[in-house]
């Protein structure tokens, strides 16, 4: 893949520093890279000035630097000022991505097709994968192989299924989504009633799991489906790999959620959530927007006012957690002392 450099300018709204040599209008690029790994051709980013050294002795041809930056020492590599070196960088790895994606088209043998199927343009269809009856898919899904799609599916354009994907009947997908190999998304939650001989009786799951538009879902992450209703995941919401969302869940958009995390049944979190790496939410609560908990946060309560940070088990506020810690170091201080 090429960029013209010029162009680049252009379009992240760039300041090139004084190069070493004449940047021609047909100067080009071809490939991204590391600063310390860069080659001529490539481009790399710097966004941390404790990556500077690495910055003056890359070989790559085009770096990204912040728009504030000032070289202290002459550089191989032409310096291109823009106001989010990464995220430019990011945008560029998502064309590359793109370009990929778009070659896969059609239908890798065997596979299966049930009845009564809508299949959009520009799809893609990988060996061994398995679509039941009555499903509706968008233009330019792409269903790697060994993905089973059950009955009554509905996936929006341009999603992405990776390998071993799995999606139960009466799932809704939305537009853009991407789910990492392994997700299971409409299994049966974890539900049961005690018979009087102590043995448990499985509640069936007969409603639905709904992701909306720009959801990802990680790696052998699972969204159970709802026992009446659905479980919802809302518009742009990212779920990390190994979490677990339990039946009748909602979650609003653009909630972030680390992995090893587990929701219990009926919770209900907010919009701008951040959530960390293997917490625990109890079932039946409610978490307000803008709610952070730290990573191994317990959550045993309802926070419904949101705009709050959490840690600790069972989690309170951020700020009183340290205090109460600060508090806690001392004592373990002063009993040393007395032993």
């Amino acid at each position: 893949m090429q960029w013209n450099i010029q162009a680049l300018v252009k379009r992240f709204n760039g300041k090139l520093f004084n190069s070493g040599y004449e940047l021609l209008d047909d100067h080009h690029v071809d490939h991204l890279c590391t600063l310390t790994a860069g080659k001529p051709g490539g481009i790399g980013f710097l966004h941390h000035p404790k990556y500077s050294v690495e910055l003056y002795q890359t070989q790559a041809s085009l770096v990204l630097v912040p728009e504030d930056f000032r070289p202290t020492q002459p550089a191989a590599a032409i310096l291109m000022g823009v106001a989010h070196p990464y995220r430019c960088f990011a945008l560029l790895m998502e064309e590359i991505n793109h370009s990929r994606m778009d070659a896969k088209v059609g239908v890798e043998l065997p596979a299966y097709m049930g009845q009564q199927v809508v299949i959009g343009a520009n799809s893609y269809r990988g060996a061994f994968s398995y679509i039941g009856n009555h499903v509706v898919i968008g233009d330019n899904v792409k269903i790697y192989p060994q993905v089973y799609i059950g009955d009554h599916v509905t996936i929006g354009s341009d999603t992405l299924l990776y390998s071993g994907v799995k999606v139960a009947d009466y799932t809704v997908i939305g537009r853009r989504c991407i789910l990492y190999p392994g997700a299971v998304i409409g299994s049966g939650g974890f539900g049961f009633f005690t018979n009087a001989d102590q043995s448990y009786q499985r509640i069936p799951s007969i409603g639905n799991v709904v992701l909306a538009d720009d959801v990802e879902i990680g790696a052998n992450a699972t969204v159970d489906a709802a026992t009446i209703g659905q479980t919802s995941i809302g518009q742009g919401t990212k779920i990390d790999n190994l979490v677990q969302v339990a039946h009748n869940v909602e979650i609003g958009k653009h909630t972030g959620i680390a992995a090893q995390a587990g929701i219990a049944g009926s919770t209900k979190i907010g919009a701008y959530c951040r959530l960390g790496g293997q917490i625990g939410i109890a079932g039946h609560l409610e978490l307000g927007d803008q709610v952070t908990a730290l990573g191994r946060a317990g959550i045993t309560r309802s926070f419904k006012k949101g705009q709050v940070t959490l840690s600790g088990t069972p989690a309170f506020e951020h700020s009183k957690f340290l205090a109460c810690y600060a508090q806690f170091k001392k004592f373990a201080s002063s009993r040393r002392k007395d032993i």
